[in-house]
């Protein structure tokens, strides 16, 4: 994701909007060694005192159960709303094609709790 302020939304309120109208989150994290790891699950998204707490669940012995037990940093992707937008639409035809989008990305080091 392009990391420039004026592409970053600041509104709260819109960022849990996003998660919570996509819930079918893109999660990646890593084993120590550094090998990539990712997978595909739904979250719930819970507000618990002002902090946003997230569940999900994939399967145990898996390579992404394997590497979070070891290392419990993850990235969640949210991917919202997209679309294309022609450079024939604009009046200066020096401005080039785009895709406009939304995503929300969250990381931290996690809590696992392993059930």
């Amino acid at each position: 994701m392009y990391n420039f302020s004026y592409f970053k939304e600041k509104d709260r309120q819109t960022l849990l909007d996003v998660i919570e109208e996509n819930p079918f989150t893109f999660m990646t994290g890593s084993y120590l060694s550094g090998s990539q790891v990712a997978t595909q699950i739904p979250v719930l998204p819970e507000e618990r005192n002002g902090e946003l707490y997230l569940q999900g669940h994939f399967m145990r012995n898996t390579d992404h159960h394997k590497a979070f037990v070891k290392n419990p940093n993850a990235l969640l992707v949210f991917t919202g709303p997209s679309c294309y937008v022609s450079a024939s639409w604009y009046s200066d035809p020096q401005i080039g094609s785009t895709w406009n989008y939304m995503g929300v990305h969250v990381c931290r080091a996690s809590q696992f709790y392993d059930r």
